[in-house]
């Protein structure tokens, strides 16, 4: 097959986006931003591409996908033998990814070349990893074959080199799924009839020089994160002790949401605030136990009166320890402190039953924090304001819930 001559290129129509090519662009983005995001720079060019990209993760391709403006209906060459040999990979990479099957007998080239003259035809995109297999995060770039800038120079189309770096830490070979950012940046396209006379070594390097200097930019936290990283030990655990003893007598808003909202960003610290957050309960509950002995009836919102029924049905049958049924039945420790008040149940009872319920629950709860709070802890840092507001909206549908159940 010979080479186009550049006025039939110039007469190819540009690609449209195709309602394939926008599902996997939105899916894509919103999976890359659960996982950290990716931050692009240079441009795309329109028209047919060859592009070319470094390769350390199966995440190089999600990232590319939300990378490339889904109007050049990015297409990526597979092998045939490995990802289309079974029915379910060729629906995931031809319905997920948009991969196009190459053999890998015979003439490689021969074979890639015919795969790719429609697609490119088309004025489409064409991705290939020219190191032919996923190399070790921090590592060089491995060495580059020479069939994509063969490709672009008897196509007659660009070639595109691309540096990718941060997907090793997001999906490393062999390895588990951790948030973290990623960095993709396109650089100046290589037009095809200079392809002819460019060696690998010189893509190779190309690329090579892109994803270095994209590994080169930090990802900077959220100034929401920056305050918080700010505040003392003492300021977090002392708003931690006034949240609890708060949330014990009148405050909506349960305890563990503190140890969530500041130990999952920060799980160094999350043992210490999930700790004065127990105490402040603990003395919380006592002090409204107190009160409601003397008839103090404190306002007790997002409540209902078959929440008050129950509490006082548990502390009546199992006396003190009653109190640890609200470890998993939603209905608030204040309820069961005016009920342990209302029945003059023994202060000294109370006090030990609570003494070991609430920091039990608040220790499940910085139990679950510390796991996942290290594991998002480098999504967390850029996206706390996001992590807030999304935490807000699970703690607000999670007391709908458990309020419309003791309705």
């Amino acid at each position: 097959m010979g080479s186009t001559s550049s006025s039939d290129r110039t007469t190819r129509p540009p690609a449209r986006a195709t309602w394939g090519a926008r599902a996997r662009h939105v899916l894509w983005r919103a999976m890359s931003t659960l996982v950290g995001g990716v931050r692009i720079g240079g441009r795309v060019p329109s028209g047919s591409m060859v592009l070319v990209a470094n390769h350390t993760s199966h995440a190089d391709t999600a990232a590319l996908l939300t990378a490339v403006p889904p109007d050049r209906r990015p297409t990526f060459v597979a092998a045939a033998d490995y990802w289309f040999a079974r029915p379910w990979r060729r629906a995931l990479v031809s319905g997920l990814v948009g991969a196009l099957p190459v053999a890998r007998t015979g003439d490689a080239y021969e074979t890639l070349r015919d795969a790719a003259a429609p697609v490119l035809a088309e004025g489409r995109a064409l991705v290939i990893y020219p190191e032919g297999t996923r190399g070790a995060p921090g590592e060089p770039v491995g060495p580059f074959r020479s069939g994509a800038l063969r490709l672009a120079a008897d196509l007659d189309v660009p070639l595109v080199p691309v540096g990718i770096s941060g997907t090793g830490e997001v999906l490393p070979k062999h390895g588990r799924l951790r948030p973290t950012g990623v960095v993709l940046r396109f650089g100046d396209p290589l037009p095809g009839v200079v392809c002819r006379d460019t060696s690998p070594e010189v893509v190779r390097a190309a690329v090579q020089a892109l994803r270095d200097d994209s590994s080169a930019v930090p990802w900077p936290d959220s100034r929401l994160y920056s305050w918080l990283e700010r505040r003392s030990d003492v300021q977090l655990m002392t708003a931690g002790l006034l949240w609890g003893f708060a949330e014990a007598l009148s405050w909506p808003v349960m305890a563990e949401v503190y140890v969530v909202a500041v130990g999952a960003p920060q799980p160094h610290r999350a043992g210490r605030v999930g700790a004065s957050v127990a105490a402040g309960s603990v003395a919380g509950v006592l002090v409204h136990a107190a009160l409601a002995r003397r008839g103090v009836r404190l306002p007790a919102p997002l409540t209902t009166p078959a929440m008050r029924t129950a509490a006082r049905d548990h502390l009546r049958s199992d006396g003190a320890p009653g109190i640890w049924r609200q470890l998993r039945n939603g209905i608030p420790v204040k309820v069961y402190a005016r009920a342990a008040g209302e029945s003059d149940l023994a202060l000294h009872r109370l006090a030990g039953a609570v003494a070991l319920a609430r920091p039990t629950r608040m220790a499940l709860a910085t139990g679950v924090v510390l796991v996942a709070g290290r594991w998002a802890h480098p999504l967390l840092r850029r996206r706390y304001p996001e992590f807030l507001v999304l935490g807000s909206a699970v703690f607000a549908e999670g007391l709908h819930r458990v309020v419309r159940r003791w309705r």
